[in-house]
């Protein structure tokens, strides 16, 4: 089946629909799309890059339908409010380091609890 053509009776082919839409739902993506990236610790002008870039099609959808001025007004006020903090991603270090304390998570073995604690 995947080196043919779909059949069309296969319940789990995929289909994309366009649904209507109207310029309030458009901000709508505007703030999802500005929100999820600030979160993820992008700043203002990061941001409105990625809106620019027609490589993300869907925030560039909208950066098109609202325009520029539009566009960074949700992104700043998307940053102001979520852009406070940003996660940062490392590696974990190889060996156990002392200085950082293991969470100790309750395991269920046969009814009773138990803790990593030796």
């Amino acid at each position: 089946m995947p080196f043919h053509d779909p059949d069309p009776t296969d319940p789990q082919i995929l289909v994309g629909v366009v649904l209507p839409s109207n310029e309030e739902a458009t901000r709508e993506m505007a703030y999802v799309f500005a929100e999820e990236f600030a979160r993820m610790g992008f700043d203002a002008e990061g941001i409105a890059n990625l809106f620019r870039d027609p490589f993300y099609a869907g925030a560039h959808q909208v950066y098109r339908a609202l325009g520029a001025e539009a566009v960074g007004e949700i992104v700043r006020e998307c940053v102001g409010i979520w852009g406070r903090t940003a996660g940062m991603i490392q590696e974990a270090p190889a060996a156990v380091r002392e200085d950082i304390q293991e969470l100790l998570w309750p395991m269920i073995a046969e009814g009773r609890v138990m803790t990593n604690v030796q």
